[in-house]
C-alpha cells in the first residue's frame, strides 16, 4: 500500500487516513511509479492489495454503468420525442423508427447506446404494461369469447414447436445437401442447429412466438379486435404469453441445468399453479379495496403510484412463483378491467408503456448486426422464409380446419401471426446462458426475428388484401352452390336448361295469373326471364342462373337495396313495405322457401307491379 503520511498536497491521502479511491485514485494505485515522478518522492512503495484493487474497481465499473446508463436514458427519450412524430408523418409504426434508431446508435453503429443489460430489462417493463393494459381491455364477455380460441394458441405453440424441431433433426440433414446446391448456407452455422436435439428445440420455442407489441396495434388501427379473426389473434398472443414462463423452465431441464429430481419438479410446477392461483383469488379481493382508498385521497401522484405498483407487484410476484412477469401483469389488468377505475389506470400508466416499449426495441435493434447479415444473407433469408412459412401453415391449418374459422379468417390470423416476437430475445440470452447458443449464431437468429417482426405491417397490408380477396371467392363459390341447389329444382324436366314456363311455374307455384301480357304483373316476370337470359337463347342455362343469382343476391342490386334499407327506406320504398325492409309479395309464400334468390325475385316481381 502506499504509504498513509507524506508531504504531497496534490495528492487525494490525507493524514486522517485514505479516502475512498476515486477514478484518478484508482489512476495512481495501478500506476505508482508515474505518481512518484509526476506528483511527489515518495520513499516506499509497495503493491497494491487485491482488496484495495477490487474496492477501487468496484467503485470505478459502478460510476462507469450509472454514466453510461444516464447517457442512454437521455439519448432514449431524445430519440422518443423525434421518432414518433416522424413515424406518423411517414404513416409507419414507431417500432420501426426504434429498431432504426437502436441500429444505428448500438455497438455495430455508431456506439452510443453501451449498458445494454440495463437497458434490456428497463425495456422489459414496457412489455410488462403492454400486457397490463390488454388485461384492462378484456371484460368477461370479452374474455369468454377469448376462451373460445386458446385452445387454438395450445395447438399452434405446442405443433409448431414440434414441427421445426423434428423438420430441424430429420428433415434438415437430407434436405441441406440438396439446398446447397443453389443456396450459399453457412455450414458452421446450419449444423449445429440440425444436429443438436437442445439447440434445435430453443430455436423451435422461440420461432413459436409472435409479437403482442407489433400486432395489437395492427388489430386496433385495422378495427379487428371484436371480429373473430382478431379475437383469434388475441387469443394466441396472450396463450403465446403465458406459455413463455414454462418455455424458460423447461429450457434448462432439456439442457440438463435445471432441477434434477421429480420432488424438486414437483415444488416447481405447485408454486406456479398453486401459488399464483392463491395471488389471484387474493387480488380480485384486495385491488379494488387497494384503489378505493387510493381514490379517496384524491391524489393523481398516489393513484399513479399505486397503478405501477399494481403493474409491476403483480409481475414480480408471478416471477417469484417461476411464471413471467407478463403473465403477472396481464393477470393483474385482467382483475381491475371491471373496476370503475379502469380508464383512469389505462390513461395513467399509457405514457409510461409507450416510452419504456421505444426503449425495449431500441435495445433489440442495438443488438442488429448489419454486418452479419450481409456476410450471412443466404442463411439469414431461407430462415426467416422457413420460420415464416412453417407458421403460416400451420395457423392456417388450424384454424380452418380445426377451430372454426373460415379460410378468410385464418389467413389473415396466419399472415398476422407469422412473424418473430419480443420473448424471442429472452430465450435466445437464457440458451446462450447456458452455453447452448454461439454468439455468431445468436446474432444471426437475433437479427432474424428483429426482420421478421418488421415485417409484421406489412404482413398485416397483404393478411387484409388476401383475406378479402379469399372471402370475395368463398362467397362466390357459396352463391354458385346455392345456384346449382336451385337450378336442380327449378329444371324440373332434367333437361339442363331452364325454360320460361318452368321457371313461372317454380315462382308462382303453377298459378294461371301468369301469361305472356296484361296488367297482371307479367311484364315483371318477362323482365325477370330476360335479366337471367344472358344470350337470349330462350332459356337459362346453369352458367347463367350461377352468374344472375350471384348478380341478384351479392351484386350492386343487392347492396343498394341493403343500403336503401340501412337508410330507412328513404329513397326507394318497396311495394307492400312498411319502411326499409325488402319487398316480398304477397302471393309468393313458396318463394320465400327457397332463401335469399327467391326473396329477391319476389322483390323484382313487387317493383314492377308498384
Amino acid at each position: 500500500t502506499i504509504p498513509r503520511h507524506h508531504t504531497c498536497s496534490a495528492c487525494a491521502l490525507g493524514d486522517q487516513g485514505m479516502v475512498a479511491p476515486s477514478l484518478a485514485a484508482t489512476t495512481r494505485l495501478l500506476r505508482p511509479s508515474l505518481v512518484a515522478r509526476q506528483r511527489c518522492s515518495v520513499r516506499a512503495f509497495e503493491v497494491p492489495s487485491a482488496a484495495l484493487l477490487a474496492d477501487a474497481a468496484a467503485e470505478t465499473s459502478a460510476v462507469i454503468s450509472l454514466d453510461a446508463l444516464g447517457n442512454d436514458i437521455f439519448f432514449f427519450l431524445l430519440a422518443s420525442v423525434v421518432v414518433v412524430p416522424l413515424s406518423r408523418v411517414l404513416n409507419v409504426t414507431p417500432v420501426l423508427g426504434f429498431l432504426a434508431v437502436g441500429c444505428a446508435a448500438g455497438p455495430f453503429g455508431l456506439g452510443i447506446l453501451s449498458d445494454s443489460e440495463a437497458n434490456v430489462q428497463l425495456g422489459d417493463l414496457g412489455i410488462v404494461f403492454l400486457l397490463f393494459i390488454e388485461g384492462l381491455q378484456l371484460s368477461p364477455d370479452r374474455l369468454l369469447k377469448l376462451g373460445n380460441f386458446f385452445k387454438l394458441g395450445l395447438a399452434q405453440f405446442i405443433l409448431t414447436i414440434a414441427a421445426i424441431t423434428a423438420a430441424n433433426l430429420y428433415l434438415g440433414p437430407q434436405v441441406l445437401p440438396a439446398a446447397e446446391r443453389f443456396i450459399l448456407l453457412d455450414d458452421e452455422l446450419v449444423r449445429p442447429i440440425l444436429s443438436t436435439p437442445v439447440l434445435a428445440f430453443c430455436l423451435a420455442g422461440a420461432g413459436a412466438l409472435s409479437s403482442s407489441a407489433f400486432v395489437l396495434p395492427e388489430l386496433k388501427q385495422r378495427g379487428w379486435e371484436e371480429r373473430a379473426d382478431g379475437t383469434a389473434a388475441l387469443a394466441v398472443l396472450l396463450l403465446q404469453d403465458i406459455a413463455v414462463a414454462p418455455l424458460l423452465v423447461l429450457l434448462p431441464l432439456v439442457a440438463g441445468s435445471g432441477p434434477q429430481s421429480s420432488a424438486e419438479l414437483g415444488v416447481l410446477v405447485a408454486k406456479a399453479t398453486f401459488g399464483f392461483g392463491g395471488v389471484l383469488v387474493a387480488g380480485s379481493v384486495l385491488l379494488r379495496q387497494i384503489f378505493s382508498v387510493v381514490a379517496a385521497a384524491r391524489s393523481s401522484e398516489t393513484f399513479v403510484a399505486a397503478t405501477l405498483l399494481v403493474a409491476i407487484g403483480m409481475g414480480v410476484a408471478a416471477d417469484a412463483l417461476g411464471l413471467s412477469t407478463t403473465t403477472g401483469a396481464f393477470a393483474a389488468g385482467v382483475l381491475l378491467a371491471g373496476s370503475q377505475y379502469r380508464q383512469q389506470i389505462e390513461a395513467d400508466i399509457k405514457p409510461f408503456e409507450g416510452i419504456l416499449l421505444g426503449i425495449f426495441f431500441m435495445t433489440a435493434g442495438a443488438n442488429l448486426d448489419p454486418a452479419l447479415c450481409v456476410a450471412e444473407w443466404p442463411t439469414l433469408l431461407s430462415g426467416i422464409l422457413a420460420f415464416l412459412g412453417a407458421k403460416l401453415g400451420l395457423l392456417f391449418g388450424l384454424g380452418a380446419f380445426a377451430f372454426g374459422l373460415t379460410r378468410a379468417e385464418a389467413i389473415r390470423v396466419a399472415l398476422l401471426l407469422a412473424g418473430g416476437g419480443e420473448f424471442a430475445f429472452v430465450v435466445f440470452k437464457l440458451a446462450e446462458d447456458l452455453g447452448l447458443l454461439p454468439t455468431r449464431l445468436g446474432g444471426l437468429l437475433t437479427a432474424s426475428v428483429i426482420i421478421s417482426m418488421s415485417l409484421t405491417p406489412l404482413l398485416g397490408e397483404l393478411a387484409e388484401f388476401v383475406g378479402d380477396q379469399v372471402e370475395r371467392i368463398d362467397a362466390n363459390q357459396a352463391a354458385d352452390a346455392r345456384a346449382d341447389e336451385l337450378f336442380d329444382v327449378i329444371d324440373a324436366d332434367g333437361s339442363g336448361t331452364i325454360e320460361r314456363e318452368e321457371l313461372r311455374r317454380y315462382l308462382l307455384g303453377g298459378g294461371g295469373r301468369a301469361s305472356e301480357g296484361g296488367e297482371d304483373g307479367n311484364a315483371s316476370f318477362a323482365e325477370l326471364f330476360a335479366q337471367l337470359d344472358l344470350n337470349g337463347d330462350g332459356v337459362i342455362s346453369r352458367d347463367e342462373l350461377r352468374r344472375g343469382y350471384v348478380d341478384l343476391v351479392l351484386g350492386e342490386q343487392r347492396s343498394a337495396a341493403l343500403q336503401d334499407a340501412a337508410a330507412g327506406g328513404a329513397q326507394r320504398e318497396p311495394h307492400g313495405a312498411g319502411g326499409g325492409e325488402l319487398a316480398t309479395a304477397p302471393d309468393a309464400v313458396v318463394v320465400c322457401g327457397y332463401g335469399e334468390m327467391g326473396q329477391r325475385a319476389c322483390d323484382v316481381l313487387a317493383d314492377a307491379e308498384a
